[in-house]
């Protein structure tokens, strides 16, 4: 990446004052009254690359495309240091975290999920499945199994608790899937089997429902909505309610990387150079916040930052 632009330097800020995002679990306990879960479920569909407990933000920083050829490697970072501490250099995505245990998918080991303790010791494999998207939820990991050989008879989503002794990953659906949120005892998924429309499914499998005819490209659940790219509308950005009210488009823009946090919504722009926006729930306030001269990449929302291409900005101090 090049030298950023003047107004890009003033959004990019150092950690300290910083809010923080409760993403705890005391436990790996069954309690579903209380629905404790490792990471947002937006943060989750962008690849779960930062997650937050007390004071401390743990976050994967990534040099190159992030999909091909690119080197991402866990650290944390205290709140009021700009000294990030390398945690363990093996190849991550998808941050969770439960106590004194970081959860993730190890691109190292073929994707087979992974535990460290938060302080980078006593590196784990939990799950030999190769897994992507994952949720650790109530004392259950949920997953992608990730296997990319036979198309819509691979990639369904799973469960499985990482407590267990023997292990039994247990296959919640049929459908090949992305996207994947979970939130409130539901799983929202897209549902490549039916053209890319969004499906969810309750925590055991059951009441498989279709939520809306639109096909989509990405989506982000938050505060009892869906946020996504519509496909059947040229990608432009539309929410709808997650029991599959209240259909409405919010922005002509091309929508990618999308998620959602304190009444907004930050989205990247292919009608704009994939730069990353921001616009209200309500689709008012559009606004660009930065173009860092990048294509799409992941928006993660964490200790009230926007952590976007090694960078954590802060929605306080956009400057327009």
């Amino acid at each position: 990446m090049g030298k950023l632009p003047r107004n890009v330097k003033k959004l990019v800020t150092v950690l300290v004052g910083a809010l923080w995002l409760t993403a705890v679990c005391s436990n790996l306990a069954l309690a579903s009254a209380q629905w404790t879960i490792g990471n947002t479920p937006a943060n989750v569909s962008n690849n779960g690359l930062a997650v937050a407990q007390g004071d401390t933000i743990y976050y994967i920083d990534h040099v190159g495309d992030i999909y091909a050829n690119s080197n991402e490697k866990i650290y944390k970072l205290q709140k009021g240091s700009n000294s990030p501490q390398l945690l363990v250099d093996d190849e991550a995505w998808n941050l969770n975290i439960c106590g004194d245990w970081l959860y993730y998918s190890n691109w190292s080991d073929h994707h087979r999920i992974y535990k460290i303790r938060i302080d980078g010791s006593e590196k784990t494999k939990v799950v030999d499945d190769p897994a992507n998207q994952v949720t650790l939820l109530d004392g259950w990991l949920v997953y992608v199994k990730w296997t990319n050989t036979t198309g819509a008879r691979d990639n369904n989503i799973y469960k499985v608790n990482p407590a267990a002794n023997p292990q039994r990953e247990i296959r919640l659906n049929s459908d090949q899937s992305e996207n994947l949120n979970v939130a409130d005892g539901w799983i929202y998924y897209s549902n490549a089997s039916d053209e890319y429309r969004p499906y969810k499914i309750r925590m055991d499998g059951t009441e498989r429902t279709r939520i809306t005819n639109d096909k989509i490209l990405f989506m982000a659940v938050a505060d009892g909505w869906i946020y996504y790219s519509n496909a059947s509308d040229s990608e432009k950005l539309y929410r709808i309610t997650t029991d599959g009210t209240g259909r409405t488009k919010l922005s002509n823009d091309r929508t990618g990387f999308i998620n959602a946090y304190d009444g907004y919504i930050y989205y990247t722009n292919g009608s704009d150079g994939d730069s990353l926006y921001r616009i209200k729930v309500n689709g008012t306030e559009r606004y660009r916040v930065c173009d860092m001269g990048v294509g799409p990449m992941p928006v993660n929302i964490v200790s009230g930052l926007v952590y976007y291409n090694h960078l954590f900005i802060s929605p306080e101090q956009l400057v327009r």
